[in-house]
């Protein structure tokens, strides 16, 4: 099998034989070729140590930050390489990292501690495919499937099992039914990982071309390990598993994704609480433990998306144009016309004819309302704080008179103007 090798990582392999030593891509650039995938970075191993990688390279570019780990990174063309020295790893603690790191000459023992069959795949033009743990097999098979004990590889580094799901999504794979069996059984150790970590495993598994595949995180209770529990029964489960596929209609935008993500998680517990305390129960109960509190986004990312999850919780069958100003004055017209659209997504994937047509009917109105400049914040009156003081109010008065003629106009647009606005004051 003969895979395409950039010019650049043709030129670093060659250097390396030429001062006799041997390298080889390896890891998910293989991988990638292999599907006939871009690969996003190529990586080189060889059984050069790292000093001797930065004397073949002494006249290039190098960054050292990796020295310790074996890695020496090579700047060629604007873009950075990473060559590593074929290493054994220690003893693993705390489920992230090895005590120690130990080179070898021995490409086997190199590929040996790799996390999944997939990724411990190496090549070069000189010996071809080196492939020792069944990888090629599991690529025809379209499997993850750990490299030896599954147990072993997720106690060194609990990571993995958040990565088996993202590579399951990023290449629509199944996981080997050892290897999940094996996520669900040390689940609990994902508690040793920093969220970062987590977060950003995550993030790439929402935004891949499968997000559906999240489920498995609920299913394996990673997400219970982590304090994102949702207590479902089995019926609401399946729903749940079912109507998780709406992921993918939705764009390729981590917030929309994570806020559908956490609605549809919200909805099915909400299923079974009575429908005038749903919203209090879910912003009581639901919304501390839903993802995007969790995983340490941004407070300005979280605010976001929570304003946007409470509207769609919200129950807007019933809505004119009174109502439709005060959500827009509360939360404004973007937040607003994603709670819509993505509220249609949901409807449009359960074919509720009905609630498509309203939704749509709302999304109209919100722009009619926005494009002809209606008033519907408290700027947008014809009147402002200084001329209420002027008529002799203070303080916190302002504030109420102000939010009373906002009312007002919401309700008659026409009385939107200065000396309206001052006689109702009078009234």
């Amino acid at each position: 099998m003969e895979i395409f090798i950039p010019k650049e990582v043709k030129f670093l392999i060659d250097m390396i034989y030429q001062n006799g030593y041997e390298a080889f891509m390896v890891g998910g650039c293989v991988r990638d070729s292999i599907l006939n995938l871009i690969p996003s970075d190529y990586d080189i191993t060889t059984n050069a140590k790292p000093k001797e990688i930065m004397n073949i390279f002494k006249d290039y570019k190098i960054i050292d930050t990796g020295i310790k780990h074996g890695t020496v990174s090579i700047i060629l063309n604007n873009n950075i390489y990473e060559i590593t020295t074929y290493r054994i790893e220690g003893e693993y603690e705390n489920n992230r990292r090895p005590k120690f790191v130990e080179f070898t000459s021995n490409i086997e023992e190199d590929l040996r501690r790799r996390d999944f069959t997939v990724n411990a795949i190496a090549y070069n033009e000189r010996l071809g495919i080196v492939d020792k743990f069944n990888g090629l097999e599991d690529l025809q098979k379209r499997i993850i499937k750990t490299v030896g004990n599954a147990d072993e590889r997720f106690k060194e580094d609990a990571l993995r099992m958040i990565r088996a799901i993202r590579f399951s999504s990023k290449l629509n794979f199944t996981i080997d039914e050892n290897t999940l069996n094996s996520i669900y059984k040390n689940s609990y150790i994902i508690k040793n990982i920093s969220i970062e970590r987590i977060n950003d495993e995550i993030t790439k598994t929402l935004i891949s071309d499968n997000p559906q595949n999240i489920i498995l995180l609920y299913k394996t209770n990673i997400f219970k390990n982590l304090g994102m529990y949702c207590n479902l029964n089995e019926y609401h489960y399946k729903t749940l598993e079912k109507n998780i596929s709406m992921l993918k209609n939705c764009d390729n935008d981590l917030l929309d994704r994570l806020i559908m993500l956490d609605y549809l998680v919200s909805n099915e517990i909400l299923k079974c609480i009575n429908k005038d305390e749903k919203y209090k129960y879910y912003c009581e109960n639901i919304k501390k433990l839903n993802i995007i509190n969790n995983l340490r986004y941004p407070n300005k990312v979280i605010s976001y998306c929570n304003d946007i999850i409470e509207y769609m919780i919200k129950d807007i069958e019933k809505i004119d144009n009174i109502i439709l100003k005060k959500y827009l004055n509360n939360i404004g017209y973007e937040k607003l016309n994603k709670v819509f659209k993505l509220k249609l997504i949901y409807n449009e994937f359960l074919n509720n004819k009905n609630k498509i047509e309203f939704l749509k009917q709302c999304i109209n109105k919100l722009n009619e309302i926005e494009s002809s400049k209606e008033c519907y914040k408290i700027i947008d009156l014809d009147i402002d704080g200084k001329i209420i003081k002027d008529l002799g109010y203070k303080g916190k008065e302002i504030g109420e008179k102000l939010s009373f003629l906002l009312d007002e106009v919401i309700k008659n647009p026409s009385l939107n103007k200065k000396d309206i606005l001052i006689n109702l004051l009078k009234l």
